[in-house]
């Protein structure tokens, strides 16, 4: 009896053991294995890294991954992976016993990165749960070698340009050879002239008068912008333009062809915050500006520039408007029967219409007779309908009364 009772215990205790191990055997039914095409890489350098899940007939995978950004960089991945997240699905139609997926990193820095998988959930073909797993994989970042190449020097505009004169700026400024590292403005072509015997850049618009433009800086080229060059002034300014109701002008210098009106005066106004040469009067509203420049026409001269709502218009002086003339007293004599002339129209005391608009005013007057008229007609008909409609239900009404009495009766 004794030996029974201790067989007894030890068989409990195995059966208790087995029991509890059958979750983790049905939860261990999935393993997860991350790898690298190489563990040591130099900063700037790419590495691939692979995770396989293996398992019986596997149908969907999913899980999440970890990297320190600071060391690796996401650039790609395929498989099912995306930036942090795994998600793996079998095109087999019984499952797959292994599903793979690659995330390609570029090295970023110096350091040690842990690249760890963390299978959250795994179904296989029929549906129910494989289990999770975890895997992960470390990358050494190396220091990428330090250039051995000599560190250009830079350049020097004072020595590789071409003094500019006669220019409105303070500083020293220099003409570039070359417009090979700055944009060309639209419509502009890049093209080489002589400027004081040297050759130089520019930026011209072929079959135009628009003006020739010139790249200056300073010496160290940090201060830099297009300038405009009158070669027949010999003169250099910069260039710049407003843009006003999708067009933009050039702003010139005047040059004496265009006569400044009178009655104003040189300012200085501040336009996409710079300042501007422009030319101030008054009127009873307040001032008023004038730019000189060119539009996209080609058109030269003077603009009325409107801060408000940064708009340019040719500006043109209206014509004083004619006066009606004084006529001699005539003294009175004795009344002569004459033909009625016809009256001819005083200015101002009347107005007197063109003949399309006259036809045009006359139609649209009788459009809108045509359309009250209508409204009318339809107002007449909708009131009659509801006249009848009133009339039949006060008859329906009496009859059902009548109905009610002698059934009572």
């Amino acid at each position: 009896m004794k030996h029974t009772s201790i067989f007894s215990k030890v068989f409990a205790i195995c059966a208790a053991m087995v029991l509890a191990l059958i979750p983790a055997m049905a939860f261990a039914a999935v393993e997860a294995a991350a790898a690298a095409d190489k563990t040591t890489v130099t900063a700037g350098d790419m590495v691939e890294v692979t995770i396989t899940v293996s398992g019986k007939e596997l149908a969907a995978v999913e899980g999440t991954y970890t990297y320190d950004p600071a060391i690796l960089t996401y650039t790609e991945s395929e498989g099912g992976a995306s930036d942090g997240f795994i998600s793996m699905i079998s095109a087999e139609k019984d499952g797959s016993d292994s599903l793979t997926s690659r995330i390609k990193f570029t090295a970023a820095s110096a350091g040690t990165a842990e690249v760890a998988f963390d299978i959250t959930k795994a179904l296989n073909y029929d549906g129910d749960n494989a289990g999770t797993a975890k895997s992960s994989v470390s990358l050494t970042v190396e220091a990428a070698p330090a250039s051995t190449e000599p560190t250009p020097e830079p350049l020097n505009y004072a020595r590789e340009g071409v003094a500019a004169v006669n220019l409105t700026s303070e500083m020293p400024m220099y003409i570039w050879r070359s417009l090979e590292n700055v944009t060309v403005p639209s419509k502009y072509t890049e093209t080489a002239i002589e400027y004081h015997g040297e050759t130089v850049a520019a930026a011209v618009v072929a079959d135009s008068d628009a003006p020739t433009l010139l790249y200056l800086s300073d010496e160290t080229g940090e201060t830099g912008g297009y300038y405009v060059y009158d070669a027949e002034k010999d003169t250099l300014y910069p260039y710049q333009t407003v843009n006003s109701v999708s067009k933009s002008y050039i702003l010139l210098q005047p040059d004496g062809s265009v006569a400044l009106p009178e009655g104003f005066s040189e300012t200085t106004i501040t336009i996409n915050e710079k300042a501007v040469a422009a030319w101030v009067s008054q009127d009873a509203q307040g001032d008023i500006y004038l730019l000189y420049a060119r539009n996209p026409d080609g058109e030269v001269g003077y603009y009325l520039y409107n801060p408000a709502d940064e708009s340019l218009q040719r500006y043109a002086v209206m014509p004083a408007r004619p006066t009606a003339p004084t006529l001699p007293e005539v003294e009175e004599t004795a009344p002569v029967e004459e033909q009625p002339a016809e009256e001819e129209p005083v200015p101002g005391e009347g107005i007197t219409l063109s003949k399309p608009v006259f036809y045009g005013v006359c139609g649209l007057a009788g459009t809108l007779l045509i359309a009250v008229i209508v409204m009318a007609i339809s107002n007449a008909r909708e009131k009659a309908r509801r006249k009848r409609l009133a009339e039949q239900r006060r008859a329906e009404r009496k009859k059902m009364l009548e109905q009610d009495r002698e059934e009572k009766a």
